[in-house]
């Protein structure tokens, strides 16, 4: 199950700096080693045994571990038993006095809530197709086929593809969505051309990068607004290119939903390029792993700089890519739905990020806030970096 494994492995590290150290602090060794084995059980997939032996810790009469509830939590999670997997939440909630793990403990039931509710644990679509239906994907016929959907009208030359595509391409707009418009719906049509290979798609995209395999394009002409995606049915290697359907087609899409609903107004590129990536369809935990790694190292771009960014000046955008990833997912996991789209709003307006973060916390203004929101997203981002090397050690 390789999305519920990514999406526990998100909900484990997020607490913030505090990670693993929170369930082991402060712990006799007997029920230390006890924490460490149920943790490994977790990180292997193994959530009943996980549960059994956090249970033991969690419910013992005598000096009970209650923060053995949130690996009970965790293993419910991860066998998708998310109504049980609240109520393990709540118990170690009434007895939590961190304001961190508070956080992390209230974003987890949201999204256990979510997922019960039929709003599934994202996985990237390519990772349902066997071998005989990517197979099918690659082959291209001689004539066009086009399929349309309520917002998206595709044109590839594979019938199986134009209509997976349309299919996905309403999921990432769910998505999208629910990321940056909350209750405001999309009112649009987007047009998406599939072309066969890179030199198809290059001769026909408008603007298109030629490091690029896919872009968005958004035109004024005679009053009439044209939105469209142009991405690559095929890889260099002439297989079926799963990165176009698992990360460029939710990634352009999300700057196209970006550049209308900053509309005039400029959207800062970290945050541009930190939300497209927050859209694709799972997590990428190269990332992850290289935002940590890059602020421990001389590599590492500071918040101060990371904000105003310029994508004409960057000296390392891989670096660029991963920290810009790794803080807006913070802000996002920091911040409830409506909070995090009052930030956007602030931020079209105009404020600084300090600024519009505070406003949307409704939060007294503090000159110092930039630096304690760069000191918090360092500690987290290193923090999660760690967690996985941990996590790949352990296998």
């Amino acid at each position: 199950m390789p999305g519920i494994k990514s999406y526990i492995l998100c909900g484990v590290t997020a607490m913030t700096g505090v990670g693993l150290a929170a369930v082991q602090s402060g712990l006799p060794d007997s029920d230390t080693d006890t924490v460490q084995f149920a943790l490994r059980s977790l990180r292997d997939g193994q959530s009943a045994q996980a549960e059994t032996l956090a249970l033991r810790l969690a419910r013992r009469a005598s000096s009970p571990v209650d923060r053995a509830w949130l690996i009970v939590a965790g293993a419910r999670q991860q066998a998708r038993q998310y109504e049980s997997a609240v109520q393990a939440y709540n118990a170690y909630l009434d007895k939590c006095a961190s304001e961190d793990l508070r956080r992390y403990v209230l974003e987890q039931i949201r999204l256990c809530r979510r997922a019960a509710t039929g709003d599934p644990v994202s996985v990237a679509p390519s990772k349902r197709l066997t071998p005989a239906e990517r197979e099918e994907l690659a082959r291209v016929d001689r004539v066009e086929h086009i399929d349309s959907t309520e917002h998206f009208v595709v044109r590839s030359r594979n019938a199986r593809l134009t209509k997976l595509v349309a299919r996905q391409a309403e999921v990432a707009l769910r998505r999208i969505g629910n990321l940056l418009l909350g209750e405001q719906a999309y009112p649009h049509t987007v047009d998406i051309y599939v072309w066969t290979d890179r030199e198809e798609y290059l001769a026909n995209a408008s603007d298109a990068p030629e490091w690029a395999g896919g872009s968005f394009s958004f035109t004024v002409e005679a009053g009439t607004a044209t939105r469209r995606l142009d991405l690559t049915q095929l890889d260099d290697d002439g297989n079926f290119n799963v990165a176009m359907l698992d990360r460029v087609l939710p990634h352009e899409l999300c700057h196209l939903v970006v550049r209308e609903h900053f509309g005039e107004a400029e959207c800062p590129l970290f945050l541009n390029e930190g939300l497209a990536m927050l859209a694709e369809s799972e997590v990428n935990n190269q990332r992850v792993l290289l935002a940590g790694k890059a602020l421990l190292g001389e590599a590492k771009i500071d918040l101060d700089a990371l904000l105003v960014a310029q994508r004409q000046s960057l000296s390392s955008p891989t670096v660029f890519y991963a920290e810009s990833y790794s803080v807006v997912s913070f802000l996002r996991r920091q911040l409830t739905d409506e909070q995090f789209q009052n930030f956007l709003a602030h931020v079209k307006d105009g404020c600084s990020v300090s600024d519009a973060i505070q406003r949307a916390m409704y939060v007294p203004h503090n000159s110092e806030y930039g630096l304690i929101l760069a000191a918090a997203w360092e500690r987290h981002a290193i923090a999660d970096a760690q967690y996985l090397e941990a996590v790949s050690l352990a296998r």
